[in-house]
């Protein structure tokens, strides 16, 4: 996993972990990895990932089977949810910054539109 500089780890494995249950690389109902494992992983201390779990349990995306580890929801409509939401605030972001470059919505559509195709100039 590459982290970048101007985002704390923590924050960064958290998003990390939201963009693979929201895509369904970790699906309703799948175990998570093991503590140790995700830091090891992670090249973090394991109190990082306890806090990541911890977070993502109070949010119920993830919850904890005590003799079994860390779980995805089962309810895939909470999921759905969860990433609806997610995306609206991501898309919000999205717009702000747009407007505060200047570029309207026309442009702003056209700019996702080069993205899509692999168009964009700056890849990250």
């Amino acid at each position: 996993m590459d982290f970048k500089s101007n985002e704390t780890i923590y924050s960064q494995i958290i998003e990390y972990i939201r963009k693979q249950i929201f895509s369904g690389s970790y699906g309703s109902g799948t175990r998570l990895p093991a503590i140790r494992d995700l830091a090891v992983k992670c090249k973090v201390n394991p109190n990082t990932i306890v806090r990541v779990y911890a977070e993502l349990s109070e949010e119920k995306l993830i919850y904890t089977d005590s003799t079994n580890g860390k779980f995805v929801t089962a309810d895939r409509g909470f999921i759905e949810r969860k990433k609806r939401e997610y995306l609206e605030e991501k898309a919000a972001a999205f717009v702000d910054e747009m407007r505060q470059a200047g570029i309207g919505s026309e442009e702003a559509i056209e700019k996702l539109r080069e993205a899509f195709r692999g168009e964009g100039k700056e890849r990250r």
